[in-house]
């Protein structure tokens, strides 16, 4: 696949650090119910959900439980390796740039606290664009970077709606300290 330094800055974890991680998920917990919200309050289960940089796979646990059927797909192998000790979801190695699913595939996609790391964001909107079915929609939680610093970990309103509205009809949302985009594929 070439070298990964054209597809955007993303973290690295050996098998120790991806065990630690699974320590932030609580840290993490309410990001991650806010998210899981925004999923039922606007696809009905069952429905395909793709989550894009799983990491240690505590969203996509989550929103599997609650009757949705989730690939969570990550770039880190470690974590994919932590993911897998959830029965329910499936998860697989891979980046937003080249997305081993087929398209047309997923009824909802979801993304949080990743794409800041997404480097080529024209690439990445397109693949996951391409992974919704039509009217499927992409919701994406960040650190609200206009409000807050989290040191090169967040994203402004501007930045999210410049790489999103190419590819998506997007909503905006603030929640205290996170954005969270709707984003509609047409």
């Amino acid at each position: 696949m070439g070298n990964s330094q054209n597809y955007g800055y993303f973290e690295q974890f050996n098998n120790r650090l991806a065990r630690a991680y699974r320590y932030f998920d609580l840290v993490f917990y309410w990001a991650y119910w806010s998210v899981a919200r925004l999923i039922m309050g606007n696809v009905k289960s069952p429905a395909k959900v793709l989550e894009v940089g799983s990491g240690t796979g505590r969203l996509a646990n989550m929103v599997s439980g609650l009757g949705y059927y989730v690939v969570g797909i990550d770039v880190s192998l470690p974590m994919v390796k932590q993911a897998r000790r959830f029965w329910k979801p499936d998860f697989i190695n891979g980046g937003s740039w080249r997305l081993p699913v087929l398209r047309e595939s997923f009824d909802a996609a979801v993304a949080v606290f990743t794409v800041h790391h997404w480097g080529n964001h024209d690439l990445s909107m397109a693949n996951v664009r391409d992974s919704l079915k039509r009217g499927g929609l992409f919701i994406v939680a960040e650190v609200d970077g206009d409000r807050i610093s989290a040191h090169g970990h967040s994203c402004t309103v501007r930045c999210l709606t410049n790489a999103l509205e190419p590819y998506f009809n997007v909503t905006i949302k603030r929640k205290f300290p996170l954005l969270l985009a709707i984003a509609r594929r047409d």
